[in-house]
């Protein structure tokens, strides 16, 4: 009896254990999102060129359209940081349990980032749509690598967004 105790208990410390190790549950998109919607993970890197630089590195998840859709950003343990979230009706903060509302996606990326991010044309860019946007460049040509580099020139300063996503499981 004593030995079937003490292999019960051993196997629920070994299931503890590995429950402890297991990635924390990320913050996932709104319902309302569809199955179906394009989905990108990997790093990304931001670099505005201002006085001080401002400079910001995290995981993410990208899911959605430009019209509506949700990004999670990462720390390196895997935990979310913040998210965004939009649509025709809100573009949203997500900070722990703090919310906070935006009149645009293009003031709510400011906000967060630091630089009014092109999310609409970062979707046609992650799908190898090469559109052009005035003040902004994408190099495309890493894409099959899964490398997209974004500049902004115009206005400064300059921002240089650096994304590598992931190969999917």
């Amino acid at each position: 009896m004593r030995r079937i105790l003490g292999h019960s208990l051993m196997a629920c410390l070994l299931g503890l254990l590995l429950a402890a190790c297991a990635t924390p549950q990320r913050l996932m998109p709104q319902d309302t999102l569809k199955p179906a919607e394009p989905e990108w993970h990997g790093r990304l890197s931001l670099v505005i060129h201002s006085t001080p630089e401002m400079a910001l590195s995290a995981g993410f998840l990208l899911r959605g359209s430009a019209h509506q859709g949700a990004i999670d950003f990462y720390s390196p343990l895997g935990t979310t940081v913040t998210a965004l979230r939009w649509s025709p009706q809100a573009a949203l903060w997500l900070e722990g349990d703090q919310q906070r509302s935006f009149d645009s996606l293009s003031r709510l990326t400011e906000k967060a980032t630091g630089a009014a991010l092109p999310i609409h044309q970062l979707f046609d860019w992650l799908e190898g749509r090469a559109v052009t946007l005035p003040g902004w460049q994408a190099d495309l040509s890493g894409l099959q690598q899964g490398f997209l580099v974004v500049r902004r020139t115009d206005p400064a300063p300059e921002v240089v967004l650096r994304i590598k996503i992931d190969a999917n499981p």
